[in-house]
């Protein structure tokens, strides 16, 4: 699910990218999305399902972690995949950075979709958040 706006990049043994946004909202959305289509063919994920999240970090990168990884436990245990990610919201409550997220999916279903990489884990390895070029941009190293 290569675009223009996320970049896959060469890892040995694990999935690397970067995702692209004109707000940070729309970078954390576009990093949701590439996790997923790293598990799941998300042409065939229909948005029957909706689940709501609220993820919580110190600072830019354990709030990217917390919410992927609040993403990935559903994708686990429900083994619900989601083809759109709305993040309503990035803000600080106290001394904690808060975001916000409506997702779109459906229970996986073999018939229907094909499986690819199972992600075992989001990790803090080469974790970045910040901005360049006007851009807000994330990087993520996904342990698979």
């Amino acid at each position: 699910m290569e675009s223009k706006y996320i970049k896959f990049l060469e890892h040995t043994a694990d999935v690397e990218f970067e995702a692209l946004g004109n707000s940070l909202e729309q970078a954390f959305e576009r990093a949701a999305i590439a996790m997923q289509s790293v598990m799941i063919d998300l042409h065939e994920v229909e948005k029957k399902v909706r689940r709501e999240i609220v993820a919580e970090g110190e600072d830019n990168e354990s709030l990217l972690y917390d919410f992927l990884e609040k993403i990935l436990i559903i994708n686990d245990s429900e083994n619900i995949f989601f083809s759109e990610v709305k993040v309503s919201k990035i803000w600080k409550e106290g001394n904690k950075l808060k975001v916000s997220a409506v997702l779109l999916g459906e229970e996986f279903d073999p018939r229907k979709h094909r499986g690819r990489a199972v992600v075992k884990a989001v990790t803090y390895h080469g974790m970045r958040v910040g901005k360049k070029d006007g851009k807000f941009y994330v990087h993520v190293v996904l342990d698979i």
